[in-house]
């Protein structure tokens, strides 16, 4: 998968075939059902799905951008503090 970017596709189970990753669900939906007309007759093929992105979890950064980002939020959150008072 190309690095940053959120890629979806759609896997055919039937076929054994994945096709090229697209940047949004709904493009992803148009390839499915292009591949079900094409190739199954527009029926749907046992063991379809849609290839997902995995979610961004804030613990799987490296740990100097887990350090800055924490102390940026922090002193984001001091400034603003001050500022209401």
């Amino acid at each position: 998968m190309t690095e940053g970017l959120a890629m979806y596709a759609y896997r055919c189970g039937m076929c054994r075939s994945t096709s090229p990753q697209v940047h949004t669900r709904a493009a992803a939906t148009q390839e499915r059902y292009r591949h079900r007309k094409e190739f199954h007759g527009g029926y749907v093929p046992d063991g379809e799905k849609i290839i997902e992105p995995e979610r961004f979890n804030f613990f799987d950064l490296p740990r100097e951008q887990l350090i800055g980002g924490t102390i940026l939020i922090a002193v984001l959150v001091i400034a603003a503090t001050f500022r209401l008072l």
